[in-house]
């Protein structure tokens, strides 16, 4: 295990997810922020969350901060939408102490800064059935229509390595073609997940309808807030990025090699009690 300096601006970054998803948000990080210190952990053996009811969401991912806190992280970027949705609350009253920024409110923050009139939602069941979405963009856009809609099979596709292909524009069809979410003005992609699909899911779209870039947004709002705290890390030297899955899967290692470049080292780790 990499030792980190013990001063807040030189601690690693930690970022959670349920499985792959969290990786786009990690890359987007990686291009702003390179000298950061990374420690990704994926919760494979539980994905995906989006299935899971929110008292267990909530579990996985306080064991999740819990072993990410003790490893010297920094700051915590919950990188998954349905535990943004169903455990960024109690996280921050569970540990007051640490800044923890989710994947929703930097994507609503954006929104109401753009002139749109309508705007689709897509997600996991645990993500759309909390109304976190929802609620939060009418706050900010009463006048707004909001269109929501799962797509649970989405992510479970993903992670099992179909992110091209007819099997994927099946289920993207089956999904959006002619469907009402799909003819807004802005598609918010819900999932860290479907960025990987993004241009699958670009086929079925209007020309005129934006895709929301969550991953860039939201490592643009992690740089605000290690800003804001004066927690940046400046130095020149490139930082470290380790991995942690509760379950070593080879569709995860594909997918991360991919990403960043080069064959990556992954540790197995299972923080449940149970």
């Amino acid at each position: 295990m990499e030792e980190y300096p013990n001063t807040k601006s030189q601690g690693p970054i930690g970022i959670f997810d349920s499985g792959v998803g969290g990786l786009t948000v990690a890359q987007a990080l990686r291009a702003i922020l390179p000298g950061e210190n990374i420690l990704y952990y994926g919760d494979t053996l539980h994905l995906p969350y989006g299935e899971k009811s929110k008292e267990a969401i909530i579990r996985y991912s306080t064991e999740i901060t819990t072993f990410l806190l003790s490893k010297g992280a920094k700051c915590i970027l919950i990188a998954c939408n349905s535990a943004s949705a169903n455990a960024a609350e109690y996280l921050r009253e569970k540990f007051p102490h640490t800044t923890f920024i989710d994947v929703i409110q930097p994507v609503v923050d954006h929104i109401q800064q753009l002139d749109k009139k309508s705007i689709g939602v897509i997600g996991t069941k645990a993500t759309m059935n909390s109304g976190a979405y929802q609620r939060k963009l009418l706050e900010s856009l009463p006048n707004a229509k909001i269109i929501t809609k799962a797509t649970p099979l989405l992510a479970a596709m993903i992670e099992e390595g179909f992110t091209s292909g007819p099997v994927t524009d099946a289920v993207i069809d089956a999904y959006l073609h002619h469907d009402a979410v799909s003819h807004t003005e802005a598609l918010v992609l819900g999932c860290t997940h479907y960025p990987l699909i993004q241009n699958n899911i670009r086929r079925v779209l209007p020309e005129n309808c934006l895709i929301i870039d969550t991953p860039k947004i939201v490592a643009k709002s992690i740089v605000q807030h290690l800003e804001n705290q004066n927690m940046l890390n400046n130095h020149s030297v490139e930082g470290q990025i380790q991995f942690f899955l509760s379950d070593l899967t080879p569709s995860f290692r594909k997918q991360a090699n991919l990403f960043f470049g080069k064959d990556i080292e992954i540790e197995e780790v299972r923080v449940l009690s149970n």
